[in-house]
């Protein structure tokens, strides 16, 4: 069986169903393609609060605006801009992780100096992500609110304090990268990648191609829950009871320790016999849930 990280990428573009004003492709929030950004804005006038979309893929692939964003795009017909960011990736040979978080703070930092130009409300900045991306978009959120470093994305020196995030959003993610196997065994599911909790994982990779359970301070680095504080914006997670490749229990232990550490209840939605993508998570309903949550909190 092929390993994940041996899989074959093609990108596939967005469908662009939605009314958008305009579209902004390639925003340099750095440099280079791995740095850059395209921006979806909404008809109307603004300014209109941004929502910063951060795809999945194992942080071995993908890219900005291929169909992964579909379910976040959707939000432009509401009234919110959306931005798709390009962010580093991790390879074998070379590990990239937690220097996402630096680069998606290079992001938010980008669209809050040019929030005027483009009719952004810097006030009301949102993340969502699914898969690895909402590892990430968990763990931006909390070391952002608890002003804590991670990572570093070079030629960058940040002209603006840690940004406040007014809502997260993550679908499916992983937050305990130990955990994998247990937690499968515990629900009874075959994991979809024979390496999990293996060094040649995409969770392992992350870790500096370590097996997850050897090495944890860096686990305890890449799980969100560990930054939480009484600062930490409100976040919406969902997830399916049949994920075969991130266990559903990830989400429901990080909505546990939320209530403990933050001391708020977080919305969620778990979705039973649903699989890991957005497949599964990409239809009217579940967009009624989250934008009900986003308008809540806006």
């Amino acid at each position: 069986m092929m390993l994940f990280k041996d899989h074959t990428y093609q990108f596939e573009p967005v469908i662009l169903d939605v009314k958008a004003r305009q579209i902004i492709k390639k925003l340099p929030y750095g440099q280079g393609v791995r740095h850059q950004l395209d921006l979806y804005l909404p008809v109307g006038s603004g300014p209109f609060p941004l929502i910063i979309d951060l795809y999945g893929g194992g942080l071995l692939r993908g890219e900005k605006s291929s169909y992964k964003l579909h379910p976040s795009l959707q939000f432009v017909n509401d009234g919110y801009a959306v931005a798709s960011p390009n962010y580093s990736l991790n390879s074998v040979n070379s590990i990239n992780f937690p220097n996402q978080i630096a680069e998606i703070r290079a992001v938010i930092e980008y669209c809050q100096i040019h929030a005027k130009q483009y009719d952004l409300d810097s006030n009301r900045f949102f993340l969502i992500g699914e898969s690895s991306g909402a590892q990430l978009a968990l763990l931006a959120g909390a070391s952002f609110s608890a002003e804590a470093n991670l990572g570093h994305m070079s030629g960058k020196d940040f002209l603006t304090p840690f940004p406040k995030i007014s809502g997260i959003i993550g679908l499916y993610g992983p937050y305990e990268l130990d955990q994998f196997q247990q937690q499968f065994q515990q629900l009874a599911i075959k994991p979809k990648f024979p390496e999990c909790g293996s060094p040649l994982s995409f969770e392992g990779i992350a870790l500096g191609k370590s097996a997850p359970n050897k090495v944890p301070e860096q686990v305890a680095q890449a799980n969100p829950a560990n930054y939480f504080t009484t600062k930490m914006p409100p976040i919406m997670l969902l997830a399916g009871t049949a994920d075969q490749v991130v266990p559903y229990l990830q989400s429901v232990n990080l909505v546990q320790k939320y209530l403990e550490l933050v001391g708020r209840l977080a919305q969620t939605l778990w979705l039973a016999d649903a699989d890991h993508g957005i497949a599964d998570f990409d239809n009217p309903t579940i967009h009624r849930a989250k934008l009900d949550f986003l308008n809540k909190i806006c």
